[in-house]
């Protein structure tokens, strides 16, 4: 993912990533709109897993910044109504940053890590919308399952 942050006009050359995956650099707020469920949808679904699909191995920054995702989710779903609630919000879009500044992966496993990336965004995106979006934040859960089907994250 780093190789693709520092060139962002050529994330996607040569990566066949679905289109919904598109704009998964974008900032998470860009995927707010004015009807918060407006293309939610359109990642809100896992990665495919193949059958008898071997977990790639994540690097050190991508366990770091899941393990981060997992925190915020889960400070999330306690702080469910409160302020602190938006605090986790930050720390997931954060830990988004850092995983595609940081995270170098090969060309498969990357690709699947940005369907995850984006559908988190998206969630994201619908919860600065709408913080009492119940479906935003189901989603973010379902991302980090279908990551720890993909990858043999030692954290998972």
């Amino acid at each position: 993912c780093a190789r693709d942050a520092q060139a962002p006009a050529d994330a996607d050359a040569g990566h066949h990533a679905p289109a919904a995956q598109a704009d998964v650099h974008a900032a998470p707020d860009a995927h707010a709109h004015d009807d918060a469920h407006a293309g939610h949808s359109a990642v809100d679904a896992d990665v495919p897993v193949p059958d008898g699909h071997e977990p790639w191995t994540p690097d050190a920054p991508l366990i770091e910044g899941m393990s981060r995702i997992r925190t915020a989710v889960a400070g999330m779903e306690s702080a469910a109504g409160s302020a602190a609630a938006a605090v986790h919000l930050a720390d997931v879009d954060e830990a988004i940053r850092f995983i595609f500044a940081n995270c170098r992966l090969e060309p498969s496993p990357d690709a699947a890590l940005h369907g995850v990336l984006a559908r988190l965004q998206a969630a994201s995106g619908a919860l600065h919308a709408d913080p009492a979006d119940t479906a935003a934040l189901s989603s973010m859960r379902a991302a980090v399952a279908n990551y720890e089907a993909l990858f043999d994250d030692p954290g998972s």
